[in-house]
């Protein structure tokens, strides 16, 4: 049995020497103010260990001051235990008091001289103790002191003072404050029962470690709030914060795709410039060509028109000079119409006529008026004249008609090779206009069968053939491009989960080599290990041990029995009760030869050296072990990092691809659209060039018409012609024949008439003669009108001769002028044929030298286009780079890409993509911003919320496209659900661990409750008792409903359950707001450190004293009177401690405390005597005081204190009773 044995003074608390037997009950007395108290806090520091626990007044000096005012003053407490006592040495070192075990009783020649000083020097006094006694270095912390007294030596460090431990107890810690509220006469304090009767029952600490939780749990409202941001959708059903990640990876990759359109475009644009520059000195040079083309064909077009006005001004000047002459002919026809032409003619052709008229008349006249010639003679001559006349007269008309008719068949023969000539006239200058429409009819058909042939290459011709077949190439490219990127990046993702197997495989590899390494190590360790607590084993066993004994008793017993006797089970077993007999140097009677045995015992200092250089040997390995696990997490780092920068590497080549295919959509629908409209426009074209060539056809064939028509025409006016000669040359025989006939008629007419005339004279001469010869006078008035018809015929002779010439000229003008009329007429036309001939061959050469023009100026114009294109884009080109804001420094050293766009369209183009990247930023940032605005600085994905520079923007971005392709949601999906559900579960452990002991505590507050009952010896105290209730610890309530809840659905929560949608979502849900609600507890009471078994129940007690009850209740400050107060609670801390000795003895052994109770001459001499046998019989010991004593036998041992004249108090022995 262990126990405090005596306490010691020298130079404390005003007391120069002392010893207080401390191994039963004991009583101090005296007056006030000679040091009861005093003695009693110094024993109860030896429990307690506590300077501001001993009710010292704030008012008087602190302990250190009071009790070791000296560098000699020492407190020594000397400790029975089953193989010897041991002291504790208490010393003020540098200002405190601090505390050494000598593994020894206390001797008093270790700290007094035979001078009776008292050492101050420490060296001197270890010197005194000696060598072979072990004093353990001085302990200036009062927690590891008590550790060491109540045996809370679990520990390695700790191993060495096991021996001193009077209990073996992780949990002793109420034991000192129950002494302490036993000397204190604290208030009664039900969670301190509570917490002393669970302590009591086990060594085991069982109590739910709030701080875990709260680090575990702290973040869970974050965690969850920010984790279920991923899967709560909005009343659209989408989700914000993935339509937002989306648009932010989607961003990035869009940005990342832009940068690498732009470095393109400037890497084209360098290209571009470079063509550019070759390509303008041989434009500028097929320009020179094409100008020198132009001037000759304008060259050619002036000499074609100058041949024309040539060509055409003869032709003008012959159809002047016959327009002249048809004018002269209307003149002068009109003159001769207006002088009656006709008349005078028909007169002057009478001038023969009238001249024989005129000679005839005259002879007759001549007759008639010569001398009456014979009347029948006369007659007969005159009718012979008339006869001859007429003869004459018909023969010379008759000579006029043949003459007329010799002259008309004369004309008619000219009139019929007039008509020939006419009509060889006619058809000459038909045939030159047939043959032009001939020739135009052959052009037109040439044209026709050229537009037909166009027409038929138009519809095989694509017109945007390139246009349309970039697009489609494009197309091809963007789908061919598609399907190599969808590889690529399936390529690139299997690379990457390669990359990440392969980490995984060799972080695996590192870790199972490192674990294999650890393991060799841990297994020598545990050796080492196991031999150093089987040293400790040894080491602590040796003191009261048999080999003790004989190192006490025998000492050469190393070379005897220490060569035949098991070291553990014998030389070091505590049981055997050695004792010295008469049989020396025999084992039971037997003589044997011992010194044939090679065998050595190992001394306690060689044990030591040995565990000391095995502890070497175990440092080692745990240093080993840590270096491993160092060098693993290095070398883990290490590859992490290697791995870290190829993934990522390799993850941005796959987002610029997954970026690049992203645009391919919106690119592939621009080319269809493009296509399409290419397409379209191709049909349009060819619906214009189709509708151009069937308007040119139908023009063709307008000409051809009219060409056509116009050939009808000159054959029907070449019929017409000819018919009309022919008609002319009839009409001309047909009027000479008229003409002859009239004339023969006229001149039969005047035959006729002359006949007529004739035989009118004749008749007239039958009458004259008649007459005559009835009277033969002359006849007066026939006289008479042969002079008047001589007046007539000299006067129409003046007019004919007046008028002769005019005929000579009408004759001269008809056989020049008017005959040839339709001659001249038919000229004219001709003229005019060769004219429209000329006019429309010139059109025809002139509009095929001008579309030759035109096709030159086109192609000249062409040129200058593309040389303005080529020069302008050089021009916007020189000015783009120069623009800092679209062009930086470096910026244009990216190379050259083939291209075959222009410099303008370039630029263009990459100011239109430098401004939409500029758009984008923004937009991505400001998408960046919406995102990270749904997560705190602290957020559970660590996404930083501090975005200074442009490039943590693209870190971001980048992270949260790893995070979101490597689905990682799921990942701390599983990880938080799985953890949390761990800590539901967890919970339900650890408040079913706290819980589990809940029948044995209501045993134990039963057995203290009857013990109350059958023990009660005090007859005021009518009843003192316990009960537990349910906790009333609002966390412990929502613990306790957390592990009802995790036993009732311990199968419907798994990993992904907290964040579960489906069947599970009540379950869930009630699991977060558990969490929830735990996490607020948490938070709400930041000192809660723990929940103990202390905090499941609440416990309430009751005392009865005569009439007053105090009710069930968790505190009392005081019960009734002062002694009685006193008795009550002495009686329920000494219960206290009993139920924790109890317990700890069952394991340890048996052992005594002591319990101090001041002023204990409040309590009536019965009841003193009840409490010292109610300690007593528990093994409790008390130690009391007040001024006088009585029942001396209920105390082993009384002290007398009081003072001496130097104010120092004596500590006397009075008296010592030992029952029998």
């Amino acid at each position: 049995m262990r126990y405090l044995n005596k306490i010691i003074f020298l130079n404390s608390a005003h007391i120069p020497y002392a010893e207080v037997k401390l191994d039963g009950n004991v009583h101090f007395i005296g007056t006030q103010g000679v040091g009861k108290s005093t003695l009693l806090r110094a024993l109860l520091f030896f429990y307690n260990a506590d300077k501001l626990k001993l009710g010292i007044p704030k008012e008087k000096k602190s302990f250190d001051a009071f009790y070791f005012p000296y560098s000699n003053s020492y407190i020594i407490y000397e400790v029975m235990r089953e193989n010897g006592a041991y002291c504790v040495v208490a010393a003020k070192s540098q200002g405190r008091v601090a505390f050494r075990f000598v593994d020894a009783s206390f001797e008093r020649d270790w700290f007094i001289n035979e001078h009776n000083e008292v050492y101050s020097e420490w060296g001197r006094i270890r010197e005194r103790i000696g060598g072979k006694r072990q004093i353990t270095s001085q302990i200036t912390v009062y927690e590891m002191y008590r550790d060491i007294i109540f045996g809370n030596n679990r520990k390695q460090d700790m191993t060495p003072y096991r021996k001193f431990a009077i209990v073996e107890s992780a949990k002793y810690q109420n034991i000192p404050r129950t002494i302490q509220n036993v000397f204190l006469n604290s208030k009664l304090d039900a969670d301190f029962i509570k917490d002393t009767i669970i302590r009591s029952m086990t060594d085991e600490e069982v109590f739910v470690d709030l701080s875990f939780y709260r680090s575990q749990i702290k973040e869970f409202e974050q965690e969850y709030n920010d984790v279920m941001l991923w899967f709560t959708k909005n009343k659209n059903g989408e989700i914000p914060v993935r339509k937002i990640a989306d648009k932010v990876i989607n961003s990035y990759r869009d940005l990342i795709y832009s940068h690498k359109q732009i470095d393109e475009e400037r890497a084209e644009l360098n290209y571009a410039e470079k063509r550019a520059l070759q390509e303008i000195p041989h434009i500028r040079e097929k320009i020179n060509k094409t100008e020198v083309e132009r001037e000759r064909s304008i060259r050619l077009i002036d000499e074609l028109r100058e041949k024309y006005n040539k060509e055409r001004d003869t032709l003008v000047s012959g159809k002047g000079g016959i327009e002249t002459l048809l004018k002269q002919v209307h003149e002068k026809r009109l003159h001769y119409e207006q002088i009656n032409i006709e008349e005078i003619i028909k007169r002057v052709a009478q001038e023969g006529l009238q001249n024989g008229e005129l000679v005839r008349i005259s002879t007759m006249k001549e007759e008639l008026t010569r001398a009456y010639q014979d009347v029948l003679s006369k007659y007969s001559s005159l009718f012979k004249n008339l006869d001859a006349d007429l003869s004459l007269f018909e023969n010379n008309k008759q000579t006029q008609i043949l003459e007329k008719r010799s002259s008309v068949a004369e004309r008619q023969e000219k009139a019929m090779a007039q008509s020939r000539a006419e009509e060889d006239k006619v058809r000459a200058a038909s045939e030159e206009k047939l043959q032009t429409v001939e020739q135009r009819l052959a052009q037109l058909r040439g044209e026709e069968m050229q537009m037909k042939l166009k027409q038929q290459k138009m519809l095989h011709e694509e017109h945007y053939k390139k246009e349309i077949s970039d697009c489609e190439a494009g197309i091809d490219e963007l789908r061919r491009r598609d399907k190599e990127l969808d590889l690529q990046i399936r390529r690139q993702q299997m690379d990457i989960g390669q990359r990440r197997n392969e980490c995984e495989l060799k972080r695996k590899e590192l870790e199972m080599a490192a674990q294999r390494s650890m393991d060799a190590v841990r297994r020598e360790k545990a050796d080492v290990e196991g031999q150093l607590q089987a040293l400790d084993a040894l080491i602590e066993k040796r003191e009261g041990s048999f080999c003790d004994w004989l190192e006490q008793h025998n000492p050469g017993w190393r070379e005897t029995i220490g060569k035949v006797a098991d070291e553990e089970s014998v030389l070091y077993n505590h049981e055997l009760n050695p004792r010295l007999t008469d049989d020396a140097g025999t084992l039971f009677g037997v003589s044997l030869n011992l010194s044939a045995i090679d065998r050595s015992i190992r001394t306690p200092e060689e044990m030591k050296q040995e565990r000391a250089e095995k502890q070497i040997v175990y440092q080692e390995h745990c240093n080993q072990l840590t270096r491993l696990a160092e060098e693993l997490n290095e070398n883990i780092s290490l590859l992490e990092k290697k791995y870290s920068k190829q993934i990522r590497e390799m993850a941005e080549q796959q987002h610029l691809m997954e970026a690049e295919r992203g645009q391919i959509p919106y690119k592939l629908k621009n080319l269809q659209a493009d296509h399409a409209t290419w397409k379209t426009k191709e049909e349009e074209w060819k619906r214009v060039r189709m509708e151009e060539f069937q308007a040119g056809l139908n023009e063709i064939a307008h000409r051809f018409y009219l060409a056509d028509e116009e050939k009808k025409k000159y054959l029907s006016e070449r019929e017409k012609q000819l018919k009309a000669c022919q008609k002319n040359y009839k009409d001309a025989k047909t009027e000479l024949q008229l003409e002859l006939d009239r004339y023969v008629d006229e001149v039969r007419q005047e035959i006729d008439r002359h006949k007529q005339l004739i035989e009118e004279q004749k008749r007239e001469l039958r009458q004259a003669q008649d007459a005559e010869l009835n009277g033969k006078g002359a006849d007066v008035a026939t006289i008479r009108k042969y002079d008047e018809r001589l007046a007539e015929i000299r006067e129409e002779l003046r007019y004919i001769s007046e008028h002769r010439n005019q005929v000579a000229y009408y004759e001269k003008d008809k056989q020049e002028l008017f005959d040839k009329e339709p001659a001249m007429r038919s000229q004219k036309k001709e003229y005019e044929a060769k004219l429209s001939a000329l006019d429309e061959r010139f059109a025809l050469r002139r509009e095929k030298q001008q579309n030759g023009l035109k096709e030159i100026n086109s192609a000249l114009e062409k040129l200058k286009q593309e040389l303005h294109i080529l020069e302008s884009g050089l021009a916007e080109a020189d000015a783009f780079l120069n623009d800092e804001t679209f062009c930086p420094a470096g910026a244009m050293e990216v190379g050259e890409k083939s291209t075959r766009k222009n410099c303008d369209i370039l630029v263009k183009e990459l100011k239109s993509l430098i401004i939409s990247f500029i758009r984008k930023t923004e937009d991505f940032k400001k998408a960046v911003m919406q995102f990270k605005g749904y997560f705190s600085a602290k957020n559970t994905f660590h996404f930083r919320t501090e975005l200074i520079g442009e490039q943590d923007y693209y870190d971001f971005a980048s992270n949260l496209c790893e995070f979101v392709d490597n689905d990682k949601i799921s990942d701390y999906q599983k990880h938080i659900s799985g953890r949390y559900t761990d800590i539901i579960r967890r919970i339900s452990k650890e408040v079913g661990d706290l819980t589990r002991n809940e029948s044995e505590i209501r045993k134990t507050i039963g057995d203290i409750n009857d013990d109350f009952i059958e023990r009660n010896f005090a007859g005021v105290i009518k009843e003192i008792s316990l009960r537990p209730l349910p906790s009333s610890d609002k966390l412990m309530q929502l613990l306790l409903e957390i592990k009802k809840f995790s036993d009732e659905n311990q199968h419907n929560m798994g990993e992904a359950d907290l964040f579960s949608q489906a069947s599970r979502e009540d379950v869930n849900a009630t699991a977060v707001r558990y969490l929830l609600s735990f996490m607020k507890h948490l938070l709400d009471d930041p000192g809660r450190k723990q929940l103990a078994l202390a905090d499941t129940f609440k416990l309430e007690f009751r005392v009865k004293e005569n009439d007053n009850d105090t009710g069930w209740v968790e505190k009392i400050a005081n019960v009734g009177s002062d002694g009685t107060d006193i008795l009550v609670k002495a009686m329920v801390n000494i219960m206290l401690i009993n139920v924790f000795k109890e317990k700890a003895s069952r394991k340890f052994g048996d052992f005594k405390i002591h319990c101090m109770m001041d002023e204990i001459g409040k309590l009536h001499p019965n009841n003193v005597k009840g409490i010292l046998d109610f300690a007593n019989c528990r093994n409790i010991l008390l130690v009391n005081s007040s001024p006088t004593t009585y029942n001396v036998e209920d105390y082993k041992y009384t002290y007398l204190l009081n003072k001496d004249g130097h104010s120092n108090t004596q500590v006397v022995p009075l008296l010592k009773y030992s029952k029998a």
